[in-house]
């Protein structure tokens, strides 16, 4: 089982604003895209091509939802990666993964969202937990048939993804065990480094 960098996650406390330093970073306009019904968000995305997307995610004003991904944005001081998920045909084996790698899991579960079109967007996620790397694990994502995000006009490219910890050899071994594609080099704290190719060159966010 292999299991791809489907789409990274950017925190923004206002999402205009979040957007507007992207495009001034980028030259890129990121796509409005609709609200995460009952968890409080709502988001833009930018296209970057083979099956890949990068996500302004903010809070939504027209919600009450207080999930666990809004507050964590609410509390950031500037945008900044907070996430990233994986490609998954089979939740069920991932989660079967992840059972026999001694992690824990929340999920699967369904979520939707209408895009400004009018179309309905299905997917399941889940969620892996572990005491020590909990930041740093993605989350699987199955689209479940629906029109993929990425389907729109590519703005631009994934050119590098890097997650980085302290611990870094024992999160590599995990990684592999789960069969997560993604590079993980040391670090000073938990994070996350993704290079895009832009109309304004390669531009590096963290």
């Amino acid at each position: 089982m292999k299991l791809a960098v489907e789409h990274i996650l950017w925190g923004a406390p206002d999402l205009d604003a979040g957007s507007r330093v992207f495009e001034e970073l980028t030259g890129i306009a990121p796509i409005p895209v609709g609200s995460h019904a009952g968890v409080g968000t709502r988001n833009r995305l930018v296209p970057l091509g083979a099956g890949i997307y990068f996500e302004i995610i903010a809070p939504d004003p027209q919600q009450a939802g207080t999930g666990p991904r809004r507050k964590l944005i609410e509390g950031l001081s500037e945008p900044r990666i907070i996430a990233f998920a994986v490609t998954a045909m089979d939740l069920i084996a991932v989660q079967n993964a992840a059972v026999a790698a001694g992690l824990a899991y929340d999920g699967p579960t369904s979520m939707s969202r209408i895009r400004p079109d009018g179309v309905r967007l299905e997917w399941a996620t889940l969620y892996l937990r572990h005491p020590l790397y909990d930041g740093a694990l993605p989350f699987a994502i199955d689209w479940r048939g629906s029109p993929h995000p990425s389907s729109a006009p590519n703005a631009g490219s994934l050119r590098s993804f890097t997650v980085q910890h302290p611990d870094s050899e024992p999160l590599t071994r995990l990684y592999e065990r789960l069969g997560i594609a993604a590079a993980v080099e040391p670090g000073p704290s938990p994070g996350f480094v993704a290079v895009l190719g832009t109309p304004k060159g390669d531009i590096t966010l963290r």
